[in-house]
């Protein structure tokens, strides 16, 4: 009687696999580490959206807060002392008390903003680069109608109770500056090495290629630049997505 024939491991090899056997399971482990990779990455994504999501309602609700107490006048977006200091809304230690729960004599008014670094972008914090400890590299408020400078009662800050809608019009969003321009709506571009700091006025389109923004009725959403490009086609700046006073 014959002896079935045995097939004989290639030589080198313990356990019996075949260089065929082998080269599979070397590319599962690898489709699976990919896999897990990609899943990672949006995992870490969306946790940066929500962050971001938070610290613009947030800001809102600090700035909520300062109007309560400044007869409906949103913290000013940029005021001038005497000497031609500036100081900008992140840096008013009113706000800030509103939105870190310290007092004035707390902040450490020596920082260009001592926000935490929980309350910024993650993914501009991640980014490690010049200046990205900043809230202005972070977000954005809408200079819509606003004057840049001079005191606060001329013009330099938004006043809620004069806000037509403000379930629709923004107030602050993901930026590339401590303000966001009309005019610049369009030129953030990730790959261009001056998103590496702040540029005047950009949206930053960088949580899925959508820019987040909060209302000033508190609420966050997030916008495509089809969505702004169908803003421009029902009246651009003057149309309420922009402009609070109607």
């Amino acid at each position: 009687m014959k002896k079935s024939a045995v097939k004989k491991p290639l030589s080198g090899f313990s356990g019996g696999f075949t260089l065929t056997e082998l080269l599979v399971v070397i590319v599962i482990i690898v489709t699976l580490a990919a896999l897990a990779m990609v899943g990672m990455r949006r995992m870490r994504d969306m946790a940066d959206k929500a962050t971001s999501t938070r610290n613009l309602g947030q800001l809102q609700i600090a700035n909520m807060s300062y109007a309560a107490d400044h007869s409906g006048r949103c913290v000013p977006i940029r005021v001038n002392d005497e000497n031609g200091n500036a100081t900008r809304w992140f840096q008013d230690q009113k706000f800030l008390a509103n939105l870190t729960g310290k007092s004035s004599e707390e902040l450490d008014k020596n920082k260009a903003t001592p926000i935490p670094l929980d309350m910024l972008d993650p993914k501009v914090v991640r980014a490690r680069k010049s200046l990205h400890d900043r809230v202005y590299c972070s977000y954005g408020m809408n200079d819509t109608g606003l004057q840049l400078g001079g005191e606060p009662d001329l013009n330099s800050g938004h006043n809620l109770n004069r806000v037509s809608d403000p379930a629709r019009t923004m107030i602050f969003a993901t930026a590339t500056d401590f303000r966001v321009t009309f005019n610049s709506r369009y030129r953030w571009n990730f790959e261009d090495p001056k998103d590496e700091k702040t540029a005047a006025g950009d949206l930053a389109y960088r949580h899925g290629d959508n820019v987040l923004v909060v209302y000033f009725d508190g609420h966050v959403g997030e916008m495509s630049r089809g969505d702004l490009q169908a803003i421009d086609r029902r009246g651009g700046r003057n149309n309420v997505f922009w402009r609070p006073q109607q």
